[in-house]
């Protein structure tokens, strides 16, 4: 194998990770849409502590206009919060309403959740005395 190369079954190497280019919260904010930036005050009213209190961990929020995160859709957010002492990273994805998923596949399966119930017919039913 080559150097540069990934192994035999497509892993990258350690060094070629793509990594999130590291931004204050207070700037990552800036750089949200408008949508984005609705759902932000949406996250931060509900939660208990605002985002980016805890002084173990430090966090950025993205949203659809960063290149890395550009498949969610408008007025979704993900915080990538690292923890200070292992360096560990999470992400949390956030609705427009404010609802937390976990993973990126949590967040497309409310997607195609969503696209599937907007193209349906609303049912109604009439009662008639």
């Amino acid at each position: 194998m080559a150097e540069g190369e990934g192994s035999s079954r497509g892993q990258p190497k350690r060094g070629q990770i793509r990594k999130t280019e590291v931004i204050s919260y207070e700037k990552s904010i800036t750089q949200l849409s408008r949508e984005g930036r609705q759902t932000h005050l949406v996250v931060d009213r509900a939660r208990k502590t605002p985002l980016n209190t805890n002084s173990r961990s430090y966090s950025t929020v993205f949203d659809n206009t960063s290149p890395q995160y550009n498949w969610l859709r408008d007025g979704w957010l993900v915080e990538e919060r690292r923890i200070v002492l292992t360096g560990r990273l999470y992400r949390y994805y956030y609705d427009p309403l404010g609802q937390v998923y976990g993973t990126r596949y949590e967040v497309e399966q409310m997607c195609a959740y969503i696209d599937r119930n907007k193209n349906r017919k609303k049912r109604e039913i009439i009662i008639i005395d």
